[in-house]
C-alpha cells in the first residue's frame, strides 16, 4: 500500500479505502473478513454513512482491537428511520445518531466527521451556517471528532465547502465516466432532479466538467484531503451492459491516483471476491494500469443509470429502491433464477411502490426511482 496525505489534517491515507455502503446486507463472517483483509493490505480509511444499528454492530464486532489501525470516518447527518437509511438535520436526533455510532463502533472519537450528503444550496447553507455546525463544533470540542469532513455529489455546492475554511475533508463522487465527459453530475443544483441529467447537452456537459476542474483547483488551493468515491459508477462501468470496452477496476483507480489531488479512493465492496479485485491493483503492471483506451471512447452516457447508492431513501413503505434498481437492471440484460430468487427475498416488493415521489427529488443523480419501480413490477409481476 501506498500512502499520501489526506490535506491539512495531515493524517496518512492508504491509496485505497474502504467504501462501505454495500456490505451493510452482508452476515457477520462476510464482515469480519472483509475488514481483516483490507485492514491486512494496509487500507487504513473506513468510510461509514449507514446508520442501520445491525450493520454498525457488525462492523464494531469486526473492528474490535483494531481501532488504532483505522481512520475512522463517520457521518453527522443520518438515521435510522424504520430500518432504513434517511437523511436529516435536526440536531437532536443527529446527536443521538452520532452517539449510537460511537457506541457500536465501541470508540471514543472518530478521525474525520461527516457534514452528510449537501447536494444543495439551502441544505448547504443549513449545514455550514446553523444549528447543525454548532452541533458538529460542539462534539469536536468534546474530542469526539479530530477533523471536519464535507460529502456531496455535486461541484459547485463542493466548491462552496472547500472555500468557506470549515472543512478538512471533501468526499466526492470521481470516476472516468463522470471527469472525462462530464456524465452523471449536473451543472444546475436549482433545475428540477428529473430533469436534469435528461437535459444534458454536449455544451452543459463541457460546462460540467469545467465546474469540477473549478472545484479541484480550490481543493489543492486550500489544501483539502480528497476522498473520492463511486469510483466505478456504481459498477456501471465494470459491466458490459453500457459499454462495449468497459475499463477495468485496475484502469479506474489508476485514473483516479493519477489526479494528484486525490488523497485516497474508497470503493465499495460487499465481499471478499470484490475486495480481492480491488486489490490488483497493487500487482497490475504499467500495461494493466493503463487507462489512454477507455479515456478516448465515446460510450460514456450514463444519463439515467442508478448508482444503487440508496441515497433516495427512506421510502414509507421502506421498499429498498437502491437492490431493486440492481436486479432489474441485472434482469432487463437476462433475467435468470437467481435474479428472480434474490427479487423474491426483498420483504418489500416494487409493486408496494405509493408513486410519492419522494425519492425522484432526493436522488443526487437526476434518475426517476418511482418509474423504475413501476418497472420492476412490470418485470417481476409484483
Amino acid at each position: 500500500m501506498n500512502y499520501r496525505t489526506l490535506g491539512r489534517t495531515g493524517l496518512q491515507v492508504g491509496e485505497i479505502g474502504l467504501g462501505t455502503e454495500h456490505v451493510v446486507r452482508e452476515e457477520q463472517k462476510m464482515v469480519n473478513d472483509v475488514a481483516a483483509m483490507a485492514i491486512d493490505n494496509g487500507m487504513n480509511y473506513f468510510d461509514f454513512f449507514w446508520p442501520q444499528r445491525d450493520f454498525r454492530t457488525k462492523m464494531g464486532i469486526a473492528l474490535k482491537g483494531k481501532r488504532d489501525k483505522i481512520l475512522l470516518a463517520g457521518h453527522l447527518g443520518v438515521m435510522e428511520k424504520n430500518g432504513q437509511y434517511s437523511r436529516t438535520r435536526k440536531a437532536a436526533i443527529c446527536e443521538d445518531d452520532f452517539h449510537d455510532f460511537l457506541r457500536r463502533f465501541n470508540t471514543d472519537h472518530v478521525d474525520i466527521m461527516m457534514l452528510h450528503n449537501v447536494d444543495e444550496i439551502a441544505d448547504l447553507e443549513e449545514v455550514l451556517y446553523g444549528k447543525f455546525m454548532d452541533l458538529a463544533v460542539k462534539l469536536k470540542k468534546e474530542g469526539k471528532a479530530r477533523y471536519f469532513g464535507f460529502s456531496s455529489h455535486e461541484a459547485t455546492i463542493a466548491q462552496k465547502a472547500a472555500e468557506s475554511g470549515l472543512v478538512d475533508v471533501i468526499m466526492f463522487s470521481m470516476n472516468p465516466a463522470f471527469d472525462v465527459l462530464g456524465h452523471i453530475a449536473p451543472d444546475n443544483v436549482e433545475q428540477d432532479a428529473q430533469k436534469r441529467m435528461h437535459d444534458l447537452t454536449k455544451t452543459d456537459s463541457q460546462s460540467v466538467l469545467a465546474q469540477r476542474k473549478d472545484f479541484y483547483a480550490v481543493c489543492e488551493k486550500e489544501n483539502i484531503g480528497l476522498v473520492a468515491m463511486k469510483p466505478f459508477a456504481g459498477g456501471w462501468l465494470l459491466s458490459t451492459r453500457k459499454l462495449k470496452y468497459p475499463p477495468t477496476s485496475t484502469q479506474c483507480l489508476n485514473f483516479l491516483l493519477d489526479q494528484k489531488i486525490v488523497s485516497t479512493v474508497v470503493p465499495g465492496t460487499k465481499n471478499t471476491d470484490e475486495l480481492l479485485d480491488v486489490l490488483q491493483f497493487f500487482k497490475a503492471s504499467a500495461e494493466q494500469r493503463d487507462y489512454r483506451n477507455i479515456i478516448t471512447m465515446n460510450e460514456w452516457d450514463l444519463s439515467g443509470s442508478c448508482m444503487y447508492c440508496n441515497h433516495c431513501l427512506p421510502c414509507p413503505v421502506n421498499i429498498n429502491i437502491g437492490e431493486t434498481i440492481r436486479l432489474l437492471d441485472h434482469a432487463i440484460h437476462g433475467m435468470t433464477d437467481e435474479i428472480k430468487k434474490d427479487y423474491q427475498r426483498l420483504e418489500v416488493k416494487a409493486g408496494s411502490c405509493v408513486s410519492c415521489g419522494a425519492c425522484v427529488k432526493r436522488c443526487p443523480f437526476g434518475i426517476d426511482p418511482m418509474q423504475r419501480m413501476h418497472d420492476a413490477k412490470a418485470m417481476f409481476a409484483m
